[in-house]
């Protein structure tokens, strides 16, 4: 197969970060590793992604205690010596649930608060005004009513704590959770759930083959920030990754409402079937953005 040698993968973007590529890669063989998880992160994140690989020994926490059985771990807050918290603002799972100091990703500072916040998502409605019942949510039972007994695998490429891939477990689906750790141990809080966490920036390939995915759901993440040609490779490699009949589940994506139709129309060049389709005003920006979600169906491809 001509693998019978060690051939490094480096990005083009790692040439632009020439002193902090050589600074990852200053180690000891058969050492300990340096401390330098966010320094690895800083690089993928700007696309010097793969990095190469290390022969040093990963840091690990110093007391690391058994993780619960997986019918508590899924809502419960993991122990907190099973996480090397020095480069954190909080230094414990219970701070993160409060949300008392401004640390995490901004769209997800809410997101180890597995009861009261995480518990309720994708099983009931979420609205933004009572009176009005104005939601962009769609329940996990609406989407696999769509396709019965086909949805097996899927992809949630978002920034989050695992909780839609421990909702989708409950309807026997296998959901891998694809986010990097903005701000807070998110890789380490999806594993310590018993879920299946794959770290991965938005900059890269996904790590799987061409039409074998059943579903890819995304929320809080693909948003009015990205840049369309950006969002144009991230649609199309979806595109190559689901199976014909596989859903694509854009999950309250918002932006300006100017720049609404620019961002639809991105969507709608993948040409999927519509199976639901939501677009409803964003209430806490002076109706100047809005929401979107869509359920859509990839179609057969002939053959050429």
């Amino acid at each position: 197969m001509g693998a019978n040698g060690t051939f490094t993968s480096i990005g083009h973007a790692c040439f632009s970060m020439k002193s902090e590529l050589e600074e990852y890669m200053d180690y000891d063989v058969g050492e300990m590793c340096n401390d330098d998880w966010r320094l690895a992160q800083k690089l993928m994140v700007h696309g010097c992604d793969p990095l190469p690989r290390r022969r040093c020994f990963t840091r690990a926490p110093q007391l690391y205690n058994k993780p619960y059985p997986i019918n508590e771990s899924l809502w419960k807050l993991p122990d907190d010596k099973n996480v090397r918290w020095s480069q954190y603002r909080c230094k414990n799972f219970t701070c993160l649930a409060r949300n008392s100091t401004a640390k995490g990703f901004f769209k997800c500072t809410d997101c180890f608060n597995l009861t009261h916040h995480e518990s309720p998502r994708w099983i009931i409605h979420s609205y933004q005004d009572s009176n009005s019942k104005m939601t962009s949510d769609i329940l996990i039972t609406e989407v696999l009513n769509f396709k019965p007994g086909e949805i097996r695998i899927g992809l949630d490429f978002s920034v989050g704590t695992g909780t839609f891939a421990a909702r989708m477990r409950e309807h026997n689906v296998t959901i891998v959770s694809a986010t990097i750790n903005l701000g807070a141990p998110f890789n380490e809080m999806i594993a310590l759930r018993g879920l299946i966490p794959l770290y991965l920036t938005i900059n890269q390939r996904l790590p799987f083959f061409d039409n074998t995915l059943d579903l890819i759901h995304t929320t809080r993440f693909l948003d009015g920030w990205i840049d369309f040609v950006l969002l144009d490779f991230v649609l199309y490699d979806f595109d190559r990754v689901l199976r014909p009949g596989g859903l694509l589940w854009i999950d309250s994506f918002f932006c300006l409402k100017e720049e609404l139709n620019d961002y639809l129309e991105a969507f709608k060049i993948l040409r999927y079937k519509q199976l639901k389709w939501l677009v409803v005003p964003k209430l806490d920006k002076d109706n100047s953005e809005v929401f979107f979600s869509a359920v859509l169906e990839k179609p057969p491809r002939p053959f050429r």
